[in-house]
């Protein structure tokens, strides 16, 4: 199954539209390499090191263990709905057991996600669409800031059953559905807010934790396409086995990776489509129903189609090496380009369109080779309805966003943010959010 694992090194590094199997490429005897763990405080890759040995001697029988503490302080210094400063964290625990390594099943893997949080954040009192604090906003709960003791959103198999085809059910989670060398890192890393980790017309049906299977294909080196179909609704607290009867969501996305110039590039296009489901129409008729009085006209679907690119335009070093996008940091010394954009059904979906793009970079401070920066501006348009005339809503959104993450060592980075965004209702003023976080890989 070696090919097999050929074939997962280049779905992984393309990334596919679920984050079923999020892992760097495999090593020479299993699907996942064996990290180095090894290394004093200030060289090691994880705070804890290597457990005196027996972390290695783990990851060479098949088991990987990774935690990583995020804590972060932000607040709103003028406008939104309240100037005020909050605190909080979250803990997001990994396990992989590489079945293949284990001599268990070739091409074989199991993958295991749980997210705790607790705190609070300005989430609710920013008066935006999306979140700026998105560690604090996932996993998702029916109130804001609701603090999570253990949940598992993540619990799924991967099975290469040729060095072209593999698929991938169980529990998953999305939020590396978009992912961009220049804007990833599910808010831990480079950008905090929503709006940079991936497009938001995918937001009214792309859950972040629910039951589905996926497909992955390779035609050629360059490509990865993958098919999934997932359950509509979130089972971010719920194994997600009641949730069969509330619509499904199936998903296409091919993703690319190449050179321009010489410098590495990719880019995804993808579609969404979402069925048996209610949607209610936007700016729909007004229907008498018996029995229900007056309800406006709706529709059993909705879709939306997404790009997004992101190019090297300096490097320090050339590499032939190919890009892991997963790792949420630039994997080279330089600096890029990012840009994303979608489009949504207007019947139903409340964003019509939206993009967004920057630049971001790594080592660009002498001697300061593994810290990250990026900044990025985004706009979205809204769709025009009944409440939104009454309330006086604002039918567009846009705002900026900049970060500098200091690494302190490999397994701790101290970041710092920005963020100007403007409020959905047009009598809040545009909220200006100071943030800092802290980063641990234990």
């Amino acid at each position: 199954m070696k090919r097999s694992a050929l074939i997962l090194t280049l779905w992984l590094v393309a990334g596919p539209p679920l984050s079923a199997a999020a892992e760097p490429p495999p090593g020479p005897e299993g699907l996942l390499p064996i990290p180095d763990y090894t290394g004093d405080l200030w060289r090691r890759s994880r705070l804890t090191g290597d457990w005196g040995g027996w972390r290695t001697k783990l990851a060479e029988k098949g088991v990987q263990l990774d935690v990583d503490y995020t804590q972060y302080v932000q607040g709103i210094v003028d406008g939104g709905v309240e100037e005020r400063t909050d605190y909080g964290g979250h803990v997001d625990y990994l396990v992989h057991l590489d079945l293949m390594r284990m001599g268990v099943l070739p091409g074989a893997l199991i993958t295991f996600r749980a997210e705790s949080r607790y705190g609070q954040s300005v989430n609710p009192i920013t008066g935006v669409a999306l979140p700026v604090n998105t560690p604090a906003f996932f996993p998702l709960l029916h109130q804001l800031d609701e603090d999570i003791a253990i949940t598992v959103t993540g619990l799924n198999y991967t099975q290469f059953l040729a060095e072209w085809f593999g698929v991938v059910v169980g529990k998953i989670d999305t939020l590396d559905a978009d992912l961009n060398e220049f804007a990833s890192g599910r808010g831990k890393s480079q950008f905090m807010g929503l709006n940079f980790l991936f497009n938001s017309t995918l937001t009214l049906r792309m859950p972040y934790s629910t039951l589905g299977v996926a497909a992955i294909l390779m035609p050629a080196k360059w490509l990865t396409i993958n098919a999934s179909l997932i359950n509509t609704k979130d089972s971010s607290t719920a194994s997600g086995f009641s949730d069969f009867d509330d619509g499904q969501t199936t998903n296409v996305e091919a993703d690319f990776q190449y050179r321009l110039l010489g410098r590495p590039g990719g880019m995804n296009v993808g579609g969404l489509y979402t069925f048996d489901q209610d949607f209610a129409e936007i700016g729909g008729q007004l229907i008498f129903q018996p029995g229900q009085g007056l309800s406006v006209s709706n529709q059993e679907s909705t879709w939306a189609v997404y790009w997004s690119t992101w190019q090297y335009v300096w490097v320090e070093e050339e590499s032939d090496a190919r890009i892991d996008l997963r790792n949420g940091i630039p994997d080279r010394e330089g600096f890029g380009f990012f840009a994303r954009a979608g489009f949504a059904d207007q019947d139903t979906n409340p964003i019509e369109w939206s993009a967004s793009g920057g630049l971001g970079g790594r080592g660009i401070v002498p001697t300061r080779d593994d810290d990250v920066f990026g900044l990025g501006y985004y706009h979205s348009r809204f769709q025009e309805t009944r409440i939104s005339g009454v309330l006086d809503a604002n039918d567009y959104a846009q705002g900026f966003e900049a970060f500098y993450d200091a690494a302190l060592t490999p397994a701790a980075h101290l970041g710092f943010d920005v963020q100007v965004q403007r409020p959905v209702l047009d009598e809040i003023d545009t909220a200006v959010i100071l943030g800092a976080r802290l980063n641990l890989s234990f």
